[in-house]
């Protein structure tokens, strides 16, 4: 609601065709109550309003609710011919991703956490802390409703937030969530600065750019460090717009380019000649 508050702010500044989407998931019996606040302020702000709802039965885990929440969204954004979609994720959600990833054996590249812009999704509110925005809504009066779902203890990040890190700042003595938070911020100026150098290195391997294929020298690829090899490879699938499933997965990818071997890795699908490789995202 802060977000859409601010949104009302500046308005004058901001592109005129605004429309406001929410999604229903159907979890909790009062969610409707959400909706309604949502479509009332909407309406207050003269925003149009989109709403969609999932049936209950397409509930599985987070990781499903964010993919269907991010289809819906862009599903709107496609339908109102809109050219961003803003989302109010803060601060504590980008720390809470950054402990997520780190356990999930995440590096540099991965750890570092969501942008606050990444075409379409922008995420103004990335640099503001939750207790912040708590205070700014108390202040300005602007109406909430708690999702008494991030009170339960059944997923991951509520575990994260309510029992790991209140735990771990009690231990050490200060709010881990700041120093998280700062070392976040230290990990994306390197991140930026790797994928802006590793991008220039990539330029320079290219023979042939397709929006799901890249064709690169091999044995210039292959003259380069293996830390440098790693980063390469990471940065062509993601600029086709793949995922790497792992750090294995790399390692296996490097392997099949040095020794000239075809692979299906899921997610992309490597080719390799004596003096190219062809990487392709399904």
């Amino acid at each position: 609601m802060v977000l859409l508050h601010l949104v009302k702010r500046f308005e004058n500044h901001l592109p005129q065709n605004i429309v406001v989407a929410t999604l229903n998931h159907g979890i909790r019996r009062d969610t409707i109550q959400d909706v309604k606040l949502v479509i009332q302020y909407a309406q207050n702000c003269g925003f149009p309003v989109v709403v969609g709802t999932l049936s209950p039965k397409v509930y599985c885990d987070e990781n499903t609710l964010r993919n269907h929440r991010r289809a819906f969204l862009l599903e709107v954004m496609d339908q109102v011919r809109a050219d961003r979609i803003w989302t109010a994720h803060h601060a504590d959600d980008a720390v809470e991703t950054l402990v997520l990833r780190i356990s999930r054996g995440a590096g540099l590249m991965g750890a570092a956490g969501p942008r606050i812009y990444e075409d379409p999704w922008a995420k103004p509110l990335l640099r503001v802390m939750s207790k912040e925005i708590a205070e700014y809504r108390t202040r300005l009066d602007i109406p909430f409703r708690e999702d008494s779902t991030n009170l339960l203890s059944d997923y991951k990040r509520n575990k994260i937030r309510h029992e790991l890190l209140p735990f771990w700042s009690e231990l050490l003595g200060y709010d881990v969530m700041k120093t998280l938070y700062s070392s976040l911020m230290s990990m994306s100026v390197f991140r930026e600065f790797v994928e802006e150098q590793g991008s220039r290195l990539l330029d320079q391997l290219t023979l042939e750019r397709a929006p799901k294929m890249l064709k690169l020298r091999r044995k210039a690829f292959l003259s380069y460090s293996r830390s440098s090899q790693l980063v390469l490879f990471y940065l062509a699938v993601k600029s086709l717009q793949g995922e790497v499933a792992s750090r294995g997965h790399l390692e296996d990818a490097l392997n099949c380019v040095s020794k000239i071997r075809d692979r299906n890795f899921g997610n992309f699908v490597l080719r390799v000649y004596r003096e190219f490789f062809v990487v392709e995202v399904l």
